[in-house]
């Protein structure tokens, strides 16, 4: 683990939990960016479009906070070297009236020179803070998918030779979009 890393170790050195307050200023700095991205005036008008249910603000609203998950993640493994997001092939839903709407889950790819518990650990913790923090951005048509957090762990081997989701990493037609790198 990186030294500069806010996670806090319990019960062994492979569990490692997240301060809660660390999502929560996420989120916040995630409306800011949206309002800023968007023709809101402040972060409360931000807000209630997105409680309105505007989906394209809802885009914002998860690449900033994508954008943030991203670089604490390389902040505090340094076997992270990139992280990026991408978009599931079939990243959509239907809702009760069987209209097709996106699905705004935060689907992050990172690749790693080598996987360990300690960041899937880190993962999950930042997963559940999220979804505790989420119940103050759904609106009345969000979907179970909105705002959850799936990050994929790909290793050297991996995208070296194309498996799975390392694939995405060099692909021409579904290439994802980078977050952060490491630099040398």
């Amino acid at each position: 683990m990186c030294d500069k890393t806010k996670a806090n170790r319990k019960t062994g050195p492979s569990v490692i939990t997240v301060d809660r307050s660390l999502m929560h200023n996420m989120v916040e700095e995630a409306i800011e960016f949206c309002a800023r991205k968007t023709s809101a005036r402040s972060r409360e008008e931000a807000l209630d479009v997105i409680l309105k249910g505007d989906c394209s603000v809802c885009e914002y609203l998860r690449y900033g906070l994508a954008r943030q998950i991203g670089a604490y993640l390389g902040s505090v493994d340094c076997h992270v070297k990139a992280v990026y997001v991408y978009e599931p092939e079939y990243g959509t839903v239907a809702d009760d009236a069987g209209v097709v709407k996106p699905s705004f889950s935060i689907n992050l790819l990172a690749w790693v020179d080598r996987k360990s518990a300690a960041l899937e650990s880190i993962i999950v913790s930042l997963a559940e803070a999220l979804r505790d923090e989420r119940s103050q951005l759904l609106c009345e048509k969000a979907s179970g998918a909105c705002f959850m957090l799936d990050v994929q762990i790909v290793d050297d081997e991996e995208v070296k030779s194309r498996r799975g989701y390392a694939a995405l990493v060099n692909s021409l037609h579904v290439r994802p979009t980078a977050l952060w790198t490491r630099t040398a």
